[in-house]
């Protein structure tokens, strides 16, 4: 039986509708392996837009109870080291409009939740509003891969029981950041949260590097608040060593709460431009000291949030050259079990997260097939359905 293994998680590769990328994309290697493995779909039923971190967190077969937030993870993905009491947030640099209300009130409507995933003057800008204290409260920003960002809240009595300001998709009003319970810590976060929206906006608007930008980010919108809060390791729950290639600060900041080693590869960037080759090889590479290694692939996530049918299927067949022949002609698949899966469907026509079924495969030579003949959703659906907590009780079965 095989003593290691490569898990591939491409990230919102699974779509809806009869049609899907995956249904008319040119992949001959993941089609061969779905063929020639046990294939299947995942469920992923966590909620209505399941977040990527817990999507990846409940993947890797860790309890949701036991997720300890958003915004904690990607301070972690991005190097920095927790302080129990903190408050950490993610943020997005992001793009809004002003309009003004009958009672002659602001309001802001989201032009852009990313603000066109355009980088440019993103680190100049980050520079500008770094550091704010306010009524008390020490608020510091910094900036993540692209558009992305963590916010960092300390003070004595503050929680992280506040809820966003991100309202989750385009043309929707900027939420006012509220406490979730009526303590003081609560109410004094929240208050503070929204005098960063208002200052950062403020500065943000009138910054000189917006005047290059097609899409001005001059917003930054937040969610996710979460505190220092640790998990069982994947070595003691598992047994195996472990290793990720990853860029998705989420992802690499569940690795490293998870004890996995992480690692991010030069010319490597979580988009569409990415180096699928240089991932791929590292990840090999890794596979030589580590018993279980995750390579994480986010393109067909970006190419769904861009609505872009096309471009997420350009991107598969990508992947199934770059990175499914390297596999394939690289590896021991005798010594080396093989899994490629989701986190959750990621929909082109409306651009946002969605429940449903995911595609996965499993393979390594002399596995019994269970004659699904090809890699998309459909095909799929002749295999067994497993729920995304439930997966790697499967995958454990084939080691």
């Amino acid at each position: 039986m095989p003593k290691k293994v490569l898990f591939v998680i491409l990230d919102g590769v699974a779509d809806i509708g009869d049609r899907t990328p995956l249904h008319v994309a040119g992949k001959e290697n993941l089609d061969r392996l779905a063929k020639n493995g046990v294939s299947g779909l995942i469920e992923n039923n966590i909620s209505e837009h399941p977040d990527s971190g817990l999507s990846t967190f409940s993947l890797l077969g860790y309890p949701k109870s036991e997720y300890p937030g958003r915004g904690y993870l990607e301070a972690l993905g991005i190097g920095i080291s927790p302080t129990p009491g903190s408050v950490y947030i993610r943020a997005n640099f992001a793009t809004v409009k002003i309009e003004m209300t009958l009672n002659s009130k602001k309001k802001f409507i989201v032009v852009d939740r990313r603000a066109g995933r355009d980088k440019s003057g993103l680190y100049e800008m980050s520079k500008d509003i770094r550091e704010f204290f306010l009524d008390g409260v020490k608020v510091d920003f910094y900036k993540s891969v692209g558009h992305r960002g963590v916010v960092i809240v300390n003070a004595p009595q503050i929680s992280p029981n506040v809820s966003d300001s991100d309202p989750l998709q385009e043309g929707k009003e900027v939420l006012d950041i509220q406490p979730l319970s009526p303590d003081d810590a609560s109410v004094k976060t929240a208050a503070a949260l929204n005098k960063f929206s208002e200052e950062t906006h403020r500065i943000l608007n009138s910054h000189p590097q917006n005047k290059y930008r097609e899409l001005p980010a001059n917003y930054i919108l937040l969610r996710g608040a979460s505190s220092f809060k640790s998990i069982r390791s994947f070595k003691d729950i598992y047994g195996f060593t472990a290793a990720c290639v990853a860029v998705s600060p989420v992802v690499k900041g569940i690795a490293n709460a998870a004890g996995i080693f992480t690692i991010e590869v030069s010319g490597t960037s979580g988009d569409l431009k990415t180096d699928l080759r240089e991932k791929t090889l590292k990840a090999l590479d890794l596979l030589r000291k580590y018993n279980f290694v995750i390579l994480h692939i986010k393109g067909c996530d970006v190419a769904s949030h861009n609505k872009s049918f096309d471009m997420k299927r350009l991107f598969i067949e990508k992947i199934d050259r770059d990175v499914l022949r390297r596999i394939i002609e690289y590896t021991n698949l005798e010594k080396t079990l093989l899994v490629v899966a989701s986190d959750h469907p990621t929909s082109s026509k409306t651009g946002m997260h969605v429940s449903g079924f995911m595609p996965f495969l499993i393979f390594h030579k002399g596995i019994k097939p269970n004659f699904v003949e090809k890699f998309n959703e459909k095909d799929c659906s002749i295999g067994p359905t497993i729920n995304i907590q439930s997966f790697m009780e499967e995958v454990i079965k084939y080691i």
